[in-house]
């Protein structure tokens, strides 16, 4: 009776670096990025309606809430489209890394990965959006009214 052994190409792949983590941290980092940049730069362009807003009786909490909901709609659109898409791009290279390795492509997405990443995006996006809130409840409605 022969002995069961892990092929080497198997246990090298093991000692490398952990690539996937590394991509996706820098994903998320570059996601990150993207999200911060189009809050500030949409914050900044639509200076006359949030004058507007305020002259039409928004208070600091609502001008910097509807930052927050922007941010919360970017990354839920962000989610609904990502995750399926990730999840089946995942199983689909695996399947193929696998399938090259010899063994049994069996690969398991946790739902409660997938709801605990989307919580982390959306807590991330509204962190995100606080600073270009509190920059556009910080301006004067006469002002931004005023500038062309």
């Amino acid at each position: 009776m022969a002995l069961a052994t892990t092929p080497s190409s198997l246990i090298n792949f093991g000692e490398a670096v952990n690539f996937p983590l590394i991509f996706g941290a820098m994903l998320a980092v570059f996601g990150a990025a993207t999200l911060a940049h189009l809050l500030v730069v949409s914050v900044s362009r639509r200076r006359r309606e949030i004058g507007l807003l305020k002259v039409l009786g928004f208070v600091n909490g609502q001008v910097a809430s509807t930052v927050a909901w922007q941010a919360t709609t970017l990354a839920l659109v962000g989610v609904v489209i990502g995750v399926p898409l990730g999840v089946a791009a995942g199983q689909a290279m695996w399947r193929a890394f696998a399938t090259n390795l010899g063994v049994i492509p069996v690969s398991v997405v946790p739902p409660w990965l997938v709801a605990g990443l989307v919580a982390g995006i959306i807590v991330v996006a509204n962190l995100l959006a606080i600073g270009p809130g509190l920059a556009a409840t910080r301006s004067r409605p006469g002002q931004l009214l005023r500038t062309p």
